[in-house]
């Protein structure tokens, strides 16, 4: 992780079922100066998303999308489980945690952490979604979702910059291009079986790094060590994802300039494409959609025309936001 990105894990466990989860991470005081009321993102920010489902022909997609220009956020879910309600599952966490992201330009914010509690809150409140619906249709099973969620934030304050904040659980991923030095980053870690192994006290967070990057990178030409080849057949090993009773999520921010751009995915477009490819095409297209339709186009040539090593088909889901100004 470079300067300009801080990340930290938060835990919430063993939910009783008649508490929402809301109460549970505390709410940000109100803190005085310039309001920021929503809208004031128009002429700064453009945002598109795309998205295309498996191709099953009696399956719908289980994936869903968040894209709010006007309140510069992103959302991309991967729905986990039963079809029916991994299919539920994503929908509802899109629709819970969308009011609590449009809040955050409505509130008093100046400081950044507490910018980066209410995009956890919205997190959580994705969670208290899911749970309902777990609650509802007891018999549903394991059914859940990922969610990777971002906020562009820009505190009230003389020359300040801007913000991408993010909150994660599960392996879809948020990914920040620099336009100044045209560079990919990846802002989100997965939470898979490498993360387990880093958990378990097996492997060391440097390990860890490297065998993501690895796994990023590989194209089927590069040898592979041991370890590595276990973390690569095993990639799409899920370790945690809203709707679990114990839930473990990630929050983190990044300083964004203009001209940058930021991109959500879910598994079937990273899975299939590597780091390589990904900065190839993002820094590409005229609009956020332009980028999007492309990154879908392509990961779906390699899932189900090219049928390389990296194939996967799967619901692919894409979201990107533009900062102009």
């Amino acid at each position: 992780m470079n300067d300009a990105h801080s990340l930290f894990r938060g835990t919430v466990s063993k939910i009783h079922p008649d508490v929402s989860i809301l109460e549970m991470l505390p709410q940000s005081p109100q803190n005085g100066g310039t309001r920021r009321m929503a809208g004031a993102w128009r002429g700064r920010v453009r945002g598109g998303t795309a998205t295309r489902k498996k191709p099953i022909p009696e399956r719908a997609n289980e994936d869903a999308v968040l894209c709010r220009t006007v309140d510069a956020a992103i959302g991309v879910f991967d729905g986990i489980g039963a079809y029916t309600h991994a299919r539920l599952a994503s929908q509802i966490a899109r629709q819970a945690s969308a009011p609590q992201l449009s809040a955050i330009d409505r509130a008093h914010y100046t400081e950044l952490n507490d910018a980066l509690m209410a995009v956890g809150r919205a997190l959580l409140a994705a969670q208290d979604g899911v749970l309902s619906l777990q609650r509802q249709f007891p018999n549903a099973g394991d059914g859940g979702t990922t969610a990777t969620l971002a906020k562009l934030w820009h505190p009230p304050v003389p020359d300040a910059p801007v913000h991408v904040l993010f909150a994660n659980v599960g392996d879809s991923r948020l990914y920040h291009w620099h336009a100044a030095d045209n560079r990919l980053e990846r802002l989100t870690s997965d939470d898979n079986i490498v993360r387990q192994w880093r958990d378990l006290g097996w492997i060391d967070d440097q390990l860890l790094e490297s065998l993501a990057d690895q796994i990023d990178a590989f194209d089927g030409t590069q040898a592979l060590t041991v370890i590595a080849r276990e973390a690569w057949e095993q990639r799409n090993t899920v370790s945690a994802w809203l709707g679990m009773e114990d839930i473990e999520f990630s929050l983190g921010s990044a300083t964004v300039h203009p001209g940058d751009r930021i991109v959500a995915t879910s598994d079937g477009i990273h899975d299939n494409l590597t780091l390589e490819e990904l900065t190839r095409i993002i820094p590409y297209g005229e609009s956020p959609r332009d980028v999007a339709v492309h990154l879908l186009d392509v990961a779906h040539a390699v899932a189900v025309v090219d049928q390389s090593v990296r194939a996967k088909p799967d619901d692919m889901t894409v979201a990107v936001l533009f900062l102009d100004c």
